[in-house]
């Protein structure tokens, strides 16, 4: 082992220890509560339990825990969390965030990671602790290509996180998952002889660890990095400059950020070692149970914990219940050893075997005898705890009969929904929890993606239909351009929780049936909508020729967004010709209208016409008023001139003047 392989083991093992201090009571009681539940003969205690034994009294386990955490896990599986990608900043593009949301569709397929997601979540539900994992894989052994897998932890109760404040652990410095090997595959994968990881704590890990397995020690650590990082004048930041780059940079600053560094460790040093893909989160996922902070101390705990005193009460009760009810036909006999003289066999075992008779000898001195005592009667006080127990159950964990489908006192189907919805609020912090987590696995695969998807390649993307369908990454252009970059941007998730596809399509279907029912001027319109949501043989080619009875605008409007999403130009459909009676009506109407204009315009030439010839005889008239006007005022003139008489006739003009004035 080098000097190096030692100071990292030394580096972990301090690391492990700070890390189970921080919550190796929690892990205490939450074992406690998966022997509780799962264990039989965990629900007594140890002394009790070897008294009782001992003395032959039954000790009964009517487990009732597991029907709890059923019901509380069948909701969630009813209710998926599903991942919605959305883009962050200005250069993040809405097709990538489309693609990258596709393609967590199918990691999510092709590493079944329901499994993971509902092994955590039961976990957590049961005793508090659930986890899951991301890791990648080579496609195939002749390609560098690598996808992405969501895996199951097995035991949440060996992963450890460094100290951290995020629910998600997301600001953890380092991670630790330990787990046991076989020493046969130990040895022949590793070719040493093999000793054990000697940090931390066994008590979370296999029982049947033996001389046969190796312990190991998987450990993440976040290890900084610096470096510069560059802001140009067209906006754009880098961190490498190209030569064309180094004139346009505005501003420059250090920045640390981080590596993800993942090493296999076990007490022959470090086994493993290599460079997650990702750059900002480890890829471990934890999946809490209910938290609550106490004077600086967090306490986790599941859905059973305050339940569990009920449910020992139930047992005892219940044990007590059937003690006294199977002592009834064992009550002894009272009698005299003369009466079962020579017959001692038969009365031996006739609390064991079903005789028609008993052989007695007659005794004078009892001739009563022999006769049974009076049998215990069962209690009604031990009945009503028997209830009162069960209750509490119900009462403690937040589930009542109807959330379980029991009978109850409820009998309309209004009350028995109430009901139920209050049962579902009083367990919905494990499901809000658990899309917490699995919004911290979108960004795990969200880092991850640019490390793995790096080259221009094809990938399948699965949609919300739960159907695939494949595009291209990384396309560079002949000018050198990339379309679909997927390392170009920031993106973030979304969680929503609800009914799965299959759910959904029903009720949709459901919905513009009866829609359609009420507004059969609907069906042209969704009548591929409806097609795709029938599960008969066929639907899907039914809706592809209802697409072609689609008016043109809506044809038109789904295949220029196709287009756009898939980088194409869109395949617009070829107008059809035009009806000759449509396009005969279309030149008549045209013909009418310029024939109107037409008239229109002559209509108003003539009022033009009619308007100046009224002008010009206005004017004229105008005219012959003035020319009269001034003779009449040159007359006055030579009127009132002393010399103006010359022998003119003054009466006659006299007459002219005061016909002008009457004018």
């Amino acid at each position: 082992m080098t000097d190096s392989e030692q100071a990292i083991l030394k580096e972990a093992d301090d690391n492990l220890k700070i890390a189970m201090e921080l919550d190796n009571e929690n892990r205490k009681q939450a074992l406690a509560d998966l022997e509780f539940i799962a264990v039989p003969g965990k629900q007594w205690p140890d002394d009790i339990k070897s008294q009782r034994l001992a003395d032959n009294r039954p000790c009964l386990e009517i487990n009732k825990m597991p029907a709890f955490v059923d019901q509380v896990v069948g909701d969630q599986r009813m209710n998926r969390p599903s991942i919605k990608v959305l883009p962050v900043d200005n250069v993040s593009d809405p097709a990538v965030a489309k693609i990258l949301g596709g393609w967590i569709k199918h990691v999510f397929n092709i590493s079944q990671a329901d499994v993971a997601i509902d092994h955590a979540f039961e976990h957590a539900v049961s005793c508090g602790y659930g986890a899951m994992r991301v890791v990648t894989k080579y496609v195939s052994d002749e390609s560098f290509d690598q996808e992405a897998y969501v895996q199951k932890i097995e035991n949440a109760l060996a992963v450890y996180w460094g100290p951290h404040e995020e629910y998600d652990c997301s600001d953890a410095p380092y991670c630790f998952i330990l787990s046991d090997m076989p020493k046969e595959i130990y040895k022949a994968t590793y070719k040493k002889d093999g000793t054990g990881f000697t940090g931390g704590d066994s008590q979370f890990l296999a029982r049947w660890s033996t001389k046969d397995t190796i312990r190991v020690a998987e450990y993440f650590k976040k290890e900084p990095v610096e470096y510069k990082l560059y802001l140009l004048e067209d906006g754009r930041t880098e961190k490498i400059l190209g030569e064309q780059d180094k004139v346009l940079v505005k501003q420059e600053r250090k920045v640390t950020g981080y590596k993800i560094v993942w090493r296999l460790l076990s007490g022959d040093g470090v086994l493993e070692e290599r460079t997650w893909a990702g750059k900002k989160y480890i890829p471990v996922i934890p999946v809490w149970g209910k938290e609550v902070n106490v004077g600086g101390k967090r306490y986790v705990r599941g859905l059973v914990r305050n339940a569990k005193d009920s449910q020992r009460m139930y047992n005892y009760w219940q044990s007590i219940d059937t003690e006294v009810v199977a002592l009834q036909p064992r009550v002894p006999y009272l009698v005299t050893p003369k009466q079962i003289s020579g017959h001692e066999g038969m009365w031996q075992n006739a609390n064991k075997m079903n005789y028609s008779y008993l052989l007695v000898n007659f005794d004078k001195d009892a001739p009563d005898w022999p006769h049974r005592e009076a049998p215990p009667q069962a209690s009604s006080a031990m009945i009503q705890k028997i209830a009162q127990t069960d209750q509490e159950m119900r009462d403690t964990i937040g589930l009542q009969k109807a959330s379980l489908g029991m009978q109850s006192n409820e009998r309309s189907g209004a009350a028995i929904r109430e009901r139920k919805k209050e049962g579902d609020v009083g367990t919905f912090a494990f499901t809000d929890n658990l899309a917490r987590s699995t919004a911290y696995l979108g960004r795990v695969l969200l880092d991850v993606a640019p490390g793995i998807l790096d080259t221009q390649r094809i990938i399948r993307l699965g949609l919300d239909d739960e159907t695939f369908e494949f595009m291209e990454i990384n396309k560079r252009s002949e000018d050198g351009k990339i379309f679909r970059d997927m390392s170009i941007g920031h993106y973030d998730v979304r969680v929503s929780v609800g009914p799965s596809f299959t759910t959904q399509r029903t009720e949709a279907r459901e919905s513009m049936q009866a829609f359609i029912q009420y507004y059969p001027q609907a069906a042209p319109l969704i009548g591929d909508l409806y097609a795709k949501a029938n599960d008969w043989p066929g639907a899907d080619d039914v809706a592809k020729r209802l697409e072609h009875l689609l008016p043109p605008e809506i044809r038109i409007k789904n295949e220029m967004k196709q287009a756009k999403f898939e980088g194409r130009e869109p395949e617009l459909p070829t107008p059809p010709p035009p009806d000759p009676n449509i396009q005969l009506k279309t030149q008549e109407m045209q013909f009418r209208l310029e024939e109107q204009k037409v008239r229109l315009a002559q209509e108003k030439v003539r009022l033009k016409t009619i308007e100046l010839k009224s002008l010009l005889e206005l004017q004229g008239s105008q005219d012959n008023i003035k020319a009269m006007v001034e003779n009449i005022l040159k007359t006055r003139e030579s009127a009132a001139s002393p010399a103006g008489g010359n022998g003119k006739d003054y009466t006659a003009e006299a007459a002219a003047i005061e016909e002008s004035d009457n004018v």
